[in-house]
């Protein structure tokens, strides 16, 4: 009787630990599918964009996010935000740049936003001639007059002068 309970005992632990270990690695597997799960690339920039100094141009993540169609400028998002967003965002003292098309355009800091006629962000033109070496780093990242076609955005790059962020529906 001693041997079959030792017996008994030995197996049970045996398949305790095996269904442990097993049910172990699957948890294990399945936090590292899930961190490897693709994300969304974003960028959010804050601040004065057209200045020597600034790396953003030279950051992979930047256009990434430009491609994902899911960078905001000063928390500003082209397509969704408001001309109020605007100016809560940059200040209120934004100057009136020119009007096209059913669009008017306003400046601050070097940076240019086309507000539709409903009010809507529907442009940004992020300059970027002050930048150090932006031409370059723009031709590092981007073939020569290729557009970013993104969901509700087309991205256009002017190396040396600026990048063009248009919600596809500007009117």
């Amino acid at each position: 009787m001693n041997q079959v309970t030792k017996i008994a005992v030995a197996t049970t632990l045996s398949l305790g630990t095996l269904l442990g270990a097993t049910a172990g690695s699957s948890a294990i597997h399945a936090d590292a599918h899930a961190a490897t799960e693709q994300q969304t690339p974003y960028y959010t920039y804050n601040g004065l964009f057209n200045f020597k100094g600034n790396k953003a141009l030279e950051d992979n993540n930047f256009y990434r996010a430009l491609q994902h169609d899911n960078f905001k400028y000063e928390g500003l998002k082209v397509g969704q935000s408001t001309f109020a967003d605007v100016k809560k965002a940059v200040g209120n003292d934004v100057k009136k740049y020119y009007e096209e098309k059913g669009v008017t355009y306003y400046e601050k800091n070097d940076v240019i936003f086309g507000i539709n006629s409903e009010g809507k962000l529907v442009n940004m033109t992020l300059l970027i001639e002050k930048i150090n070496h932006s031409d370059k780093s723009v031709r590092d990242h981007v073939k020569q007059g290729e557009i970013y076609d993104t969901k509700t955005t087309h991205v256009a790059f002017y190396s040396g002068n600026s990048i063009v962020i248009k919600a596809k529906e500007s009117r």
